[in-house]
């Protein structure tokens, strides 16, 4: 078809600036020396300073920021030397012109950027979500943006909440439409903890993974990704209740049983606990401190169960986590835990097998079968070590 004839599609060109750069680098600039080094001194005068409400943002788009910080040496350079002199224009000029680099190649990271950054946290209000549709003739729809505050020219059908508005640049035309069913989102809720004195694990490299494989899928408007760093107690449960997630993924330490123990370079392991023990066994997260805290397998699969009606998976992506998926099991349909120690590697290409098939909208099942070859392919000898657990009702 040739798109110039006879008018049948009109073609548009849409500005948007999806966020400030320059209100964010502001805005993160006071905050970095608590988000990058835990100064527990300097967190205290931010919270009296700024408020619980600004920190709060600060945190959540840290928690989105943090894996790329961790991957471009150029933009952890620039977030590093920032952290000495926060108020620096200079410095901040720099840090300003990476975030930009990135945000230009990262648009779906910009606009989750956006949204905390114009959300009020502690009311849980945010600003209009805009959804701008442009249509032809017949009313077929040939564009469309949606996100949140959508500056610059807009053109085509704005709906705002319930309500329908029309705007148009010269040689458009523009016809209302009726709003649409919206696509069900499955939120993907991601769990992280590398705390002080266990192994150091590549967890940024991991969510960095799943981030590319959410944007390259072609069923990236279904799902969401929500990322929790260095996660507590507390930040489990409160993100499990805000974030209302379809699929939960923790990466990080566990302590279990293997009667024979075998030591493998940079596992997900704290320690091994001999079959003859009557030691505890569990997952790690962290204290207020980033030190270890051990979380049984009853506690966490008893928290679980408080979700039930939400959650449908569950990767436990951590060392002998199989105690752990066998409980939680009890109450959600799939769960996948490790039997015994998982070297990191074996962690990482297994995330990315899973979650690649499950982004493009295959089922669990497949997806646990195709991280298990995902490890294999790379010649590492641990495919069998993840197991997938389903709900017998």
């Amino acid at each position: 078809m040739n798109p110039c004839q006879n008018g049948n599609i009109l073609f548009f060109q849409v500005e948007t600036l999806i966020m400030e750069i320059a209100r964010l680098t502001t805005f993160l600039a006071p905050f970095l020396p608590v988000l990058m080094e835990t100064n527990e001194a300097a967190f205290a005068d931010l919270i009296e300073k700024f408020g619980e409400d600004a920190w709060h943002r600060a945190k959540a788009m840290w928690t989105q920021l943090q894996p790329e910080v961790e991957f471009y040496p150029d933009l952890k350079m620039a977030a590093t030397q920032l952290i000495a002199k926060p108020d620096s224009k200079s410095r901040q000029s720099v840090l300003q012109e990476e975030l930009e680099a990135l945000l230009h190649e990262k648009p779906t990271l910009a606009r989750s950027l956006t949204q905390i950054l114009q959300k009020n946290t502690s009311t849980g209000a945010s600003s209009p979500h805009i959804t701008q549709t442009t249509t032809g003739n017949q009313n077929q729809v040939i564009g469309q943006v949606s996100g949140g505050p959508v500056l610059g020219n807009v053109t085509g059908t704005i709906i705002i909440g319930n309500s329908v508005s029309s705007a148009a640049t010269p040689g458009l035309t523009v016809d209302a439409t009726a709003e649409k069913t919206p696509v069900s989102v499955k939120t993907i809720l991601v769990l992280t903890a590398n705390p002080k004195g266990t192994t150091p694990l590549r967890l940024g490299e991991e969510v960095r993974q799943l981030q590319n494989g959410l944007e390259r899928s072609p069923h990236r408007d279904r799902f969401r990704l929500e990322q929790r760093w260095a996660v507590t107690v507390k930040d489990v449960r409160r993100a499990l209740l805000d974030c209302h997630p379809q699929i939960v993924h923790f990466s990080g330490h566990g302590i279990g049983v293997e009667p024979t123990p075998e030591e493998s370079l940079s596992t997900r392991k704290a320690s091994v606990v001999s079959g003859a023990t009557t030691e505890p066994e569990g997952l790690l997260f962290e204290d207020e401190t980033g030190q270890p805290k051990l979380v049984s397998a009853t506690a966490i699969a008893n928290l679980f169960s408080l979700f039930a009606d939400q959650v449908e998976c569950v990767v436990l992506n951590a060392c002998y986590s199989v105690t752990q998926a066998n409980a939680i099991a009890e109450e959600i349909p799939y769960v996948v835990g490790m039997k015994r120690a998982i070297g990191d590697r074996a962690a990482i290409e297994f995330a990315i097998g899973f979650y690649d098939a499950l982004l493009a909208g295959r089922d669990v099942e497949f997806a646990y079968k195709l991280g298990c070859n995902a490890i294999e392919m790379e010649n590492i000898p641990e495919q069998l070590t993840p197991v997938l657990k389903q709900n017998s009702e």
